[in-house]
């Protein structure tokens, strides 16, 4: 079995690329600038977007971990659902755009695809490692 501080080691750089996609995803589809002396309420907007969609995907365990068996818990449920699925586009166009720049291939697409599928896979491994145990207790 692999140390769990191993993992730390692999998942902590991903979990950064996730965040650089998606803020670079966010900044696409916004048409925000990414450089904060253009607007900086832009750039703040793309900021915060970024953070929200992180911390829900980060907080997976602390979500399902609750009971559900009451009505925020299921809304918090699907605020997080939607916060993946944004996280998974925001990764898919952030490293198309960084890797290919933006070419539109869609077999480098599908390949992307699956790349972002496993950044944000690798996320959501993250948070079963910091929050597992004392989700449990």
């Amino acid at each position: 079995m692999v140390p769990p501080r191993l993992l730390y080691f692999v998942l902590i750089p991903i979990a950064l690329w996730d965040i650089y996609t998606t803020y670079l995803g966010v900044s696409y589809f916004f048409d925000l600038p990414t450089n904060p002396d253009i607007n900086p309420g832009q750039f703040a907007f793309g900021l915060v977007v970024t953070l929200i969609v992180f911390g829900f995907v980060l907080a997976t365990q602390l979500i399902y971990s609750l009971p559900a068996d009451n009505s925020p818990v299921l809304i918090l449920k699907g605020a997080w659902a939607t916060a993946v699925a944004i996280d998974l586009y925001t990764a898919w166009e952030g490293t198309r755009r960084v890797v290919f720049y933006g070419e539109e291939d869609p077999v480098k697409g599908v390949g992307v695809a699956i790349v972002a599928a496993l950044i944000v896979t690798s996320t959501i491994f993250l948070s079963q490692l910091l929050l597992g145990k004392s989700a449990k207790s």
